[in-house]
């Protein structure tokens, strides 16, 4: 029986199995001779290397055809299933086998040097889907979910489920409605009642607040009641209810749809006015539609126009900024081109633009339309790249942030005066994808902070300044929420955000075959430093280069600085997770990603 520790401790660094000879460096990039002082960390990836079965751990029933096995094992020692090699086997003995099944019992012996191990997996036939649905007995899917807005005199659909065949009211500002099952089922299980209401009352001018909707279900002699999480707002002629932008880079649809056409992104702290709902989706007097999550009702308020009494540009050595001292925080769309960079306030007036002597841009120019303002701001011949922030202090105060692009430093310190925001992907109560040993080994967590921590020493090393969006202590009882981890390139007005993240499959999809590392962007001026870096990444490590790719994902909607997802690789596969694992690969992604940004700033 023999323990490993992969230790990210320079010399104490385990001596790999696949060591690589140092790879060539970018011409922007000094050459490394620092490998012990960038792996020590005093982080280390723990894992008893014995042979043990993750996934399953113990006798199973299974309807499936293929089964994913998936265990640890002692490098030393040849590993064999059944009396054959096993031959998806990582540096550190991870192993995988997507084995097939015939019906009945299927035996799986394993042997790694003096140590045995087995497992049946009994494969039975598809269940008889005609009887034995589940049931229910209780209210489920009430809405609505979240506050909601009703037009006076419109209809408003009143939706739950509930078991087939039982009887359910509900019960809205002291009317009681009757709900009709929708489709026939079998008693007791889940199915949807409805009713379409109109709903009358507010006066014009007026917002009548009707309340949570309180739903009764009669069924198998029982009674129960539940109550909906959101509150109605019912909304009379010529009235507006307020809404507030809850988080940042909120998304705006061009339809009521996930997979409507982004218009732009919104900050939070953005008032508008709301003008109609449908669905999940809230449409701002502005014209585009916005996720109901992204939204706090403001029941209180009436006044979200913006009239401003006067604007002012700075600029100081992080970058230049617009002050706008008004009346409101006005919803607005912003677009960033090699050209310019176009923001438009809606809901605003009363806009001049000072005289200013800029380092980004050549001219600035203010129109107005329809009771909003539009800016546009030419940047200067040389200067593509520029990223920019809206945010609102409440009080009135807009400011728009303009963040150059960073330059490079000395030929020895090349990130000097440069801050990075380094995020280690999950974290706290977070563990992420578990990877093939299911937690006896690292999960995604762990080895995401390991890379992170060499990332740190490496670019560091470089003279940058680097913020970790997750701590090495991190609490494990809570979450580290997307939102705080995006603040902190607006908090320290960052030059560059990297998510690093493990990718993976479903637990019992042939994780053998996906190997190699992604990248994923959402801004335009990401897409040149993710070519470079996913280019780097799989050159410096001998992996697959899968692709880079267009995501909507949280950390990727930062118009502030370049920001990237990266995925660098799928510990589902043995042989990937086993060198994830390895100093190697932290030490060389580091590189790799330093050297893509040298370059980038070359």
């Amino acid at each position: 029986m023999k323990r490993m520790r992969t230790k990210i401790l320079g010399a104490l660094a385990l001596s790999l199995a696949l060591s690589m000879a140092c790879s060539p460096l970018s011409v922007s990039a000094q050459e490394y001779h620092d490998r012990s002082a960038v792996l020590d960390t005093g982080f280390t990836l723990d894992t008893d290397y014995t042979l043990q079965l993750a996934n399953p751990t113990e006798d199973i029933s299974t309807t499936s055809e293929y089964y994913y096995i998936t265990g640890s094992s002692d490098p030393d020692y040849a590993l064999t299933c059944n009396g054959e090699e096993v031959e998806d086997r990582g540096i550190y003995g991870s192993f995988g086998i997507y084995a097939e099944l015939e019906m009945g019992a299927n035996t799986f012996d394993f042997q790694n040097g003096a140590d045995t191990a087995s497992i049946t997996i009994t494969r039975t036939e598809s269940p008889d889907t005609s009887d034995g649905v589940p049931t229910i007995t209780n209210l489920r899917r009430l809405t609505p979910s979240s506050d909601d807005i009703v037009s006076n005199g419109d209809e408003y659909t009143i939706r739950c489920t509930a078991p087939a065949n039982g009887e359910v009211t509900a019960t809205l500002a002291g009317k009681t409605y009757t709900l009709k099952q929708e489709a026939i089922a079998t008693t007791g299980v889940e199915a949807y009642y409805s009713t379409k209401v109109k709903l009358t009352g507010a006066d014009s001018g007026e917002v009548e607040n009707l309340g949570k909707i309180r739903y009764k279900l009669s069924f198998d002699g029982k009674t129960s009641s539940a109550e909906s999480e959101g509150e109605i707002y019912l909304i009379g002629k010529g009235a507006h209810l307020l809404g507030k932008v809850n988080q940042n880079a909120a998304i705006l649809y061009e339809e009521a749809d996930s997979s409507a056409n982004h218009v732009s992104i919104l900050s939070r702290g953005a008032v508008d006015a709301i003008t109609d709902s449908e669905g999940d989706y809230f449409k701002l007097s502005m014209g585009s539609w916005i996720s109901k999550s992204y939204i706090d009702l403001l029941p209180e308020e009436t006044s979200w126009k913006n009239t401003v009494s006067s604007t002012t540009y700075t600029i100081d050595d992080n970058g230049e900024t617009l002050v706008m001292k008004g009346t409101g925080s006005p919803a607005f769309k912003a677009y960033n081109t090699s050209e310019k960079i176009t923001i438009r306030f809606y809901n605003t007036t009363g806009v001049e633009m000072p005289s200013f002597d800029s380092n980004l841009f050549s001219s600035a120019k203010v129109s107005s339309s329809a009771g909003s303002v539009t800016l546009e701001f030419y940047k200067l011949d040389g200067v593509d790249t520029v990223g920019y922030d809206v945010s609102y202090d409440g009080k009135g105060n807009t400011t728009v942030f303009f963040n150059p692009k960073a330059e490079e430093g000395s030929q020895s310190q090349p990130l000097q005066n440069m801050t990075i925001v380094v995020d280690p992907g999950h974290g706290g109560v977070d563990g992420g994808a578990v990877g093939v040993l299911y937690g006896i080994g690292p999960v995604e967590k762990d080895i995401n902070m390991a890379h992170a921590l060499v990332l740190k020493n490496r670019l560091e090393s470089l003279g940058a300044e680097v913020i970790l969006a997750v701590q090495p202590d991190q609490d494990t009882s809570s979450k580290v929420e997307m939102t705080d981890r995006v603040e902190l390139t607006r908090e320290y007005e960052a030059d560059f955000y990297i998510s690093l993240h493990c990718n993976s499959i479903g637990s019992n999809s042939n994780g053998l075959k996906p190997s190699g590392t992604e990248i994923y962007y959402y801004e335009n001026n990401s897409k040149l430093l993710a070519d470079s870096m996913l280019e780097k990444i799989t050159s410096y490590n001998d992996r697959d280069a899968r692709s880079v790719i267009y995501g909507n994902f949280y950390v990727t909607r930062n118009p502030l600085c370049p920001s990237m997802l990266v995925e660098m690789g799928f510990i589902s596969n043995p042989v990937e997770y086993d060198e994830l694992c390895s100093p190697d690969s932290m030490y060389q992604t580091a590189n790799a990603i330093a050297d893509a940004l040298i370059e980038y700033l070359a």
